[in-house]
Formats: structure tokens, C-alpha cells, sequence
């Protein structure tokens, strides 16, 4: 076959016009690969889409697990609050010294106050005492009248002696409180103990778990099975029967998992349990696998139908198109690079033989450059509005826990202490407030950077007992320095709450600030346990919390790269440096100055 006939062959076989050549390397290169993938998708996309619901059942599973055990934390935290109220054990203690109606109308007040405390919770609580004398008290109606419990007092005694623990839950506690839901309550079943007056009582904290149930179904999604058994294959409550057998809670058990997932084959289920500890219960969750082929059936009829739309609006705009914009669409394409290696600074121009369409897409794309232009301009305005607004957002950060503590603090020194004490440690909570507030200043001078650190230092004094002591090491030079307002505040936090371990003796913090050129250095180091150790110990040191990384922002905002903080921690102590331009404000005048709080705290 010679040249000629070569040529001849292509332009029959192979046409040369661009909406033919587009139409077949659209069927060949697209559609062909289009097909073939998407025959391999539902291949695998029923696995995808069981992970995506084991995913929902998980996370369904997490919040039925969480309102489990908030119950019982309700109860840990009822049976604190009646340890620590006196009044209550004072009549627990010695009831022959009241009279009983009175005994009786005192106790259940209490009962009444802690439950009102509770009254966002799900379920009530159900009290039940026995003082040492054998006298009995419900905060609810029992079913059968109250009798003399002191053997009943003394056998418990002996349960929780045995045990490794001061508690005991009773997961199928029988139910005497009248007219509830169900024959069951899981109870906690604590002594009542005194360190001064020893035992003086059984308490008895109920919580009615059918109750619980049934409110749990409400939000559940109606194809979800939800079912308790516990570790003796033993069925606590289901929202339905039969609806769990005993082969899927013997593997459960089998695992020893605290949480887990599978596919059931034999019952065409994905399940999903979770393990209750304390209770020995697993909390299981089970949904069939029709619903997952329903949603696949339904996700291929509508990729079908969207695939057999595509190809005829492809097929229509390619041949309407491709015979009229192959030339403007190369002028077009060159006026665009040239617009884009300028920088968005030259307009497209097309002749006047284009297309309307394309001189529409030229005026368009012009306007689009102009639009461009001002969006840009208009995003750095929003920008360095916007690090404004995050630098005084930051400021206003505080540490609810530390605002807390000190108003505990100030309450347990208006019992314990006079009122020198008080207004000592209020004058000092009054000026970290009042600089917190003033949000016009974003830097201070050292000098009175330092008397804020000194204020929070009197109030933390206060709370750990002088186990601590902060040594401030600050040239003269640079007292008057700026540096960010609350900047050393945190890190003594820091050093406070998680580098040392105080029921081991004092603690030392070290505060110093010096210039090495044009820098200002601030260091603060403790003596404490150091990073990898409080690591290691469950509520420790595992990071810096929002104090360090706000101070980390601040830094960033107010001096770019020239702001950095480094950590350094040994076998012993962990030491937080701060390096940032030196910029000293020589005050107007040194007079007035205060001096409270120094007076206050000593003047270390």
C-alpha cells in the first residue's frame, strides 16, 4: 500500500473533522474508562459504604456507652456529696439524739436537694439509707413498709471489707421503688464512712435502668437493635425479642475486646458492642445489612442515569461547539497566558471575526480580571482585620479552671480565714482582672508584667499551701521592656499544675528576663518532674493547653518570626524560653506606683 492509499484509508476510517475526532476519543478514552471503573466501584462500594455505617453505629454505640456511664457517675458524685454533707452525718451518726419525724423529714431533704441538683439527667435517683442503728430512709415510696435493716447494714459491711474496692455495683437490683418501670435498678451500694466517727450508715444509690432504656430508644434509629446482656451471656433489656442469640454474645464475650464491630453472615447484621467494666455488661448494637443494599441499589440507578445524561449532553455541546470555536479558542487560550505571566495586568483582546460566544467569554473574562483585582485588594483589607480582631479575641482567652479555683479559694478563705486574708488575695484577683479587660494595650512593661505574675502568684499561694516559691531573677535594664500582657502568667500555670508533684515537698520556679542584643530573653524553669515524666502519669503534663498556644498566636501576630518560645526538658525541670525584639518605653514618670500586691506577697 502506497502513500496515497495510506492517506486515503485514514480519511475514511478516521475522520478529520474535530467534533468526529472528539466524539470518538470521547468513547475510547473516556467512556470505555469511565464504564470499567465504575463497574469495579460497587465492586468495592458496598464495603466502603458498610465501614461508613459501622462508623454510625459507632458512634451511636459512643453515645448510649456515654450516658451509661454518665449514670453512674451521677451516683459516684450523690454519694460524694452526701460524705461531705456534716448535718447528715451528725444524725447518721447518733439518730437516738433526734426525734424521728424530725431525723426523718432532715434526711429526705437531703435526698430531695441532691436529686434537684440532677435535674437535667436523664432518670432520677433512688436513695436508701440505713443508719447504724438499723433505721431506714427512702427518698421515694417503697413498695413494702420499712422495717429495722441493721442486719442488713452488717452484712454489706462485710461484702464491701472483702472487696478490692469501697463500692459495689449491683447491676439486678430488685425494684421496690413504687409504680416505676421494670423489676430491676442498678444500684451502687457504698458505706457511709467518717474519719473521725468511723462508719455510721449504708447508702444505697438506685438508678431504674429500664427507665434509662427507654429513653436511650427514642433517639435510636428505628432499623437499630439495641440489646444489654452481661458477661454471663445473661439478656439485661432489649428493644426487641429474639432480636440477639446466644452464638453472637459467646463471641463477643470470646474476645475480650472493650469495643469492637463485625459482619454476622447467619443473621445478615452488622453489630457493634461496647464493654461496661465495673458492671460486667456489654452494650450491643445491631442493624441488618438490607438496609446497606437498599442505599447500594439506590446510589447505582441514580450514577446510571446520571452517566446516560452526561454522554447526551456531551455528545450535543461537542458538535455544536467544536466547528466554531477551534480558531478564536487559540486566541483566546494565547490572550490568557499572556494576561496570566503579566500578573492579571492585560485585558484578552479578541478580533472582531470571533464568535459571540467567545467575545462573551472575552468581556466576561475581563470583567472577571477587574473583579479579581478588587477581590484581592479587598481580601488583605479583610485579612489585617481579621488579625486584629483574632489578636483582641485572643487577650480575652482565659482559663475557666484557674478563675474557678480562685473563687473556691476565696470562699474557703471566708471560712477559714479573717478578713485580712480576704481582701489580700481579692486585691490581687482585681488587678489580673482589670488588665484582662483592658483590651486597648496589647504590650506592657515588664516591670508591671511582673506585678500581675506576682498577684496570680499570692492567689495560687493560697491555694497550694506555700508548696511552691517563685524566684524572680530580672536585669534593670529591662524592666521597662515591652512584652506581650499575660505572657509569663501561663507558663508559671504551667509548671504549677503539672510539673510538680506536691504532696512531695516544695516546689521552685525560676523568672528571669535579660537582654543578649537587640533580643529580650524570658525564661521560666521549675525544678519539677519534667515533660516525658508527667507524660507518662495520667493527668499530667501531656501538653500546654490554650494558655502556651495563645501565647504562641500572640507572638506571631505581634512580631512575626522574630517572636519564638522553645522547650526544653530534662530528667528534672522543664525550662520555657521566649525570644522576641528588645522595645524599651521609658515611662513618663516612676511615681505612683502601688506596690499592694508586692506588700502583700512579701516583695519576693
Amino acid at each position: 500500500m502506497n502513500d496515497t492509499q495510506m492517506m486515503q484509508y485514514r480519511r475514511k476510517w478516521l475522520p478529520n473533522t474535530l467534533k468526529y475526532r472528539l466524539f470518538i476519543a470521547y468513547i475510547t478514552l473516556l467512556m470505555l474508562p469511565l464504564c470499567i471503573a465504575i463497574y469495579y466501584l460497587f465492586q468495592h462500594f458496598e464495603t466502603i459504604r458498610q465501614n461508613d455505617m459501622i462508623d454510625r453505629m459507632s458512634e451511636r454505640m459512643q453515645q448510649v456507652y456515654i450516658s451509661l456511664t454518665d449514670m453512674m457517675a451521677f451516683s459516684y458524685k450523690a454519694n460524694t456529696m452526701l460524705s461531705q454533707d456534716e448535718s447528715l452525718i451528725q444524725i447518721m451518726h447518733a439518730p437516738d439524739k433526734y426525734d424521728p419525724f424530725v431525723r426523718k423529714k432532715i434526711i429526705e431533704s437531703k435526698m430531695f436537694g441532691i436529686n434537684n441538683s440532677f435535674f437535667f439527667h436523664q432518670t432520677e435517683l433512688y436513695f436508701r439509707f440505713i443508719d447504724r442503728n438499723g433505721n431506714v430512709y427512702t427518698s421515694y415510696a417503697p413498695n413494702d413498709q420499712l422495717t429495722n435493716e441493721r442486719k442488713e447494714l452488717q452484712e454489706w459491711q462485710n461484702k464491701l471489707q472483702i472487696g478490692l474496692r469501697p463500692y459495689r455495683w449491683v447491676a439486678n437490683d430488685w425494684n421496690d421503688v413504687r409504680g416505676s418501670q421494670g423489676n430491676k435498678l442498678l444500684s451502687l451500694y457504698t458505706m457511709l464512712d467518717d474519719e473521725l466517727r468511723g462508719n455510721y450508715g449504708l447508702a444505697r444509690i438506685s438508678i431504674n435502668i429500664q427507665e434509662w432504656f427507654n429513653n436511650t430508644l427514642k433517639d435510636n434509629p428505628v432499623n437499630q437493635d439495641l440489646t444489654i446482656f452481661t458477661g454471663q451471656e445473661e439478656i439485661i433489656l432489649q428493644n426487641k425479642e429474639s432480636a440477639f442469640g446466644v452464638d453472637s454474645m459467646k463471641r463477643i464475650i470470646s474476645s475480650h475486646a472493650k469495643n469492637g464491630h463485625y459482619k454476622d453472615e447467619r443473621a445478615l447484621s452488622l453489630i457493634n458492642y461496647s464493654y461496661v467494666e465495673e458492671l460486667d455488661w456489654y452494650v450491643v448494637s445491631q442493624m441488618p445489612l438490607s438496609e446497606l443494599q437498599r442505599e447500594v441499589k439506590q446510589l447505582r440507578l441514580m450514577i446510571y442515569m446520571f452517566l446516560i445524561i452526561l454522554v447526551i449532553v456531551f455528545i450535543t455541546v461537542t458538535f455544536f461547539l467544536a466547528s466554531r470555536i477551534t480558531k478564536p479558542l487559540y486566541v483566546l487560550k494565547r490572550s490568557m497566558e499572556e494576561a496570566s505571566d503579566k500578573k492579571l495586568n492585560v485585558k484578552i483582546s479578541i478580533n472582531q471575526g470571533a464568535t459571540d460566544e467567545i467575545r462573551s467569554l472575552s468581556d466576561s473574562f475581563n470583567r472577571m480580571i477587574d473583579d479579581v483585582v478588587l477581590l484581592i485588594a479587598k481580601l488583605k483589607q479583610e485579612e489585617r482585620q481579621k488579625q486584629v480582631v483574632r489578636f483582641q479575641m485572643l487577650l480575652y482567652q482565659m482559663n475557666p479552671h484557674f478563675l474557678l479555683n480562685t473563687l473556691n479559694t476565696v470562699k474557703w478563705i471566708a471560712r477559714k480565714e479573717k478578713q485580712d486574708a480576704i481582701a489580700g488575695i481579692c486585691t490581687s484577683l482585681g488587678l489580673i482582672l482589670e488588665a484582662s479587660l483592658n483590651s486597648d494595650i496589647e504590650l506592657i512593661p515588664l516591670k508591671q508584667e511582673i506585678t500581675l505574675l506576682r498577684s496570680y502568684e499570692s492567689i495560687q499561694a493560697f491555694r497550694f499551701r506555700e508548696q511552691f516559691t517563685i524566684e524572680y531573677e530580672t536585669e534593670e535594664s529591662v524592666q521597662y521592656a515591652l512584652v506581650p500582657k499575660f505572657s509569663l502568667q501561663p507558663l508559671t500555670e504551667n509548671s504549677i499544675a503539672h510539673g510538680f508533684n506536691m504532696s512531695e515537698g516544695r516546689g521552685t520556679i525560676w523568672v528571669r528576663a535579660r537582654a543578649e542584643g537587640s533580643e529580650l530573653v524570658l525564661e521560666v524553669e521549675d525544678n519539677g518532674i519534667g515533660m516525658e515524666e508527667a507524660a507518662r502519669n495520667k493527668g499530667r503534663r501531656s501538653g500546654h493547653g490554650i494558655g502556651l498556644s495563645n501565647l504562641r498566636e500572640r507572638l506571631e501576630l505581634l512580631f512575626k518570626r522574630e517572636g519564638v518560645i522553645e522547650l526544653i526538658s530534662g530528667e528534672e525541670g522543664t525550662l520555657v524560653r521566649i525570644r522576641m525584639p528588645l522595645l524599651i518605653a521609658a515611662p513618663y514618670s516612676q511615681k505612683g506606683d502601688d506596690g499592694h500586691v508586692d506588700d502583700f506577697i512579701g516583695g519576693r
